[in-house]
């Protein structure tokens, strides 16, 4: 390695740092107790301070290479060691110009006020201003930081030109005032290049939803990523981004009937001209046909809803939810592509694969599918495969399934029959016959109370 064109050992020591085909991930109680409090990612194993030691190449390489320093991730700072390890890896990061983009997140431990040790608030205190001087640089910042946190942001309002380079803000804020949130969301929106924006588990709080109308300028981002939305505060925040949006993904979307932020009218139906992909974790509290009747999406290429229309006690509202979807569908005109749905928790799930199946058979807004993922169980009753039989159906005149022809990717995350779903495979296979091949590429299924998973990857005719 010591022979190796510098350019080469630089590409290896990115793939060291920031590869992220890492099986270990970080959980709370080993963050709380690790030493590396200041990374390139929540979950790195890896870090360029390793690589300096070795040997006077290796370290004279990384620290001419800012990219290998330009993430970074602080992770609740305890000690002046943390404090000089920012400095170190801003001052790395920057090249030689001071111009190297930098992504950067920064989170406090939110504990109480009341206990906050008072070394932990000093560090946040140097490390707020550290990271604001380098604001000319910012292309990523993720803030999640609490109300103690306010007067350490002062120098950033101060500031009277926009992040030039900034292009994905994600905030999560406790219990903030509103005066500051506009202030530092004003700053943040004010970024010409603003593309992204997720707002955190803490911040997305009925407080402050009228705030966000009135602030963030809804007509630019293309991706945007929520914990909590009520309808009408979807809806209209979709109206107003009609011609830009490209990506939203809501966590939990609360279902509050006739109801709209700030006042009583009524949410117009919208038209995405762009919007290509949507995310929804869970309905609650209604009917989430009321979504789904208001929207045109002839854009639409992926739709996940991994908990189906929501955990509602009338088995109707599921009905309608499928019927809602599949007039969305056929009113957009659009070419569906990836689909994932699921629901093992509401009264209705022992008939969700019985919809899947029914409404992928009848539904022509589903027959562009190239990706399939049902979450809910598969076979839940003992006498029904369902979506498998259907899937090994073959069509009479030509030579190629009934069901999604075009399939490649099948995932099933709960299947009680792994045999079936080796035997729909051979059937979708056989059913081209000898002058044709199989569309599908890959099928992925675990096992109902089994550590056991069949993985088929079909462009290789092998499988685990």
């Amino acid at each position: 390695m010591l022979n190796f064109p510098p350019e080469i050992l630089g590409e290896i020591f990115n793939h060291y740092v920031h590869g992220r085909l890492k099986t270990h991930q970080m959980n709370e109680d080993e963050a709380q107790t690790s030493v590396r409090r200041i990374t390139a990612y929540t979950d790195s194993q890896t870090h360029p301070t390793d690589l300096t030691p070795v040997c006077r190449l290796w370290r004279a390489t990384a620290i001419s290479i800012p990219r290998l320093w330009a993430t970074i991730y602080v992770f609740k700072p305890k000690s002046e060691g943390n404090l000089k390890m920012f400095e170190l890896w801003l001052e790395r990061s920057a090249g030689l110009n001071g111009s190297c983009p930098l992504d950067l997140t920064i989170k406090e431990a939110m504990a109480p006020l009341s206990i906050t040790p008072a070394r932990e608030l000093k560090l946040l205190e140097q490390i707020l201003p550290l990271a604001i001087s380098q604001l000319q640089r910012w292309r990523y910042i993720s803030l999640e930081l609490s109300r103690r946190s306010e007067p350490f942001l002062k120098q950033l309002y101060n500031n009277t030109t926009p992040p030039p380079i900034l292009r994905g803000v994600k905030i999560s804020l406790q219990n903030w005032s509103r005066h500051e949130l506009r202030q530092l969301m004003g700053v943040l929106c004010s970024a010409p290049g603003l593309q992204s924006i997720t707002f955190g588990r803490k911040f997305c709080t009925r407080f402050y939803t009228e705030l966000l109308l009135d602030i963030v300028p809804w007509d630019r981002p293309t991706t945007l990523s929520f914990t909590l939305l009520t309808e009408s505060m979807f809806l209209r925040i979709l109206s107003a981004s009609m011609d830009t949006l490209q990506d939203i993904s809501v966590s939990d979307l609360t279902i509050l009937s006739n109801v709209a932020v700030g006042g009583s009218t009524a949410v117009p139906c919208t038209t995405m001209r762009r919007l290509q992909s949507i995310y929804i974790g869970g309905f609650s509290e209604g009917d989430a046909g009321t979504i789904f009747d208001k929207l045109t999406l002839p854009a639409l290429r992926e739709l996940r809803l991994p908990n189906g229309f929501g955990d509602h006690t009338e088995i109707s509202l599921q009905a309608r939810g499928w019927e809602s979807l599949s007039g969305l569908l056929k009113r957009s005109n659009c070419k569906l592509q990836i689909f994932e749905f699921g629901d093992d928790e509401s009264p209705g799930s022992r008939f969700t694969e019985e919809w899947i199946t029914k409404y992928l058979k009848f539904s022509p807004g589903f027959e562009h599918l190239t990706s399939l993922r049902v979450t809910s169980e598969i076979g839940q009753n003992s006498d029904s495969l369902q979506l498998l039989e259907a899937l090994s159906e073959v069509c009479g005149d030509v030579p190629r399934p009934r069901l999604l022809p075009v399939l490649e990717t099948l995932i099933l995350d709960s299947v009680r029959s792994v045999v079936d779903v080796r035997r729909m495979v051979s059937d979708r296979i056989a059913a081209y016959g000898a002058n044709g091949r199989s569309k599908l590429r890959r099928v992925s299924a675990d096992l109902v109370g089994e550590d056991f998973a069949v993985d088929m990857d079909l462009t290789s005719q092998s499988h685990v």
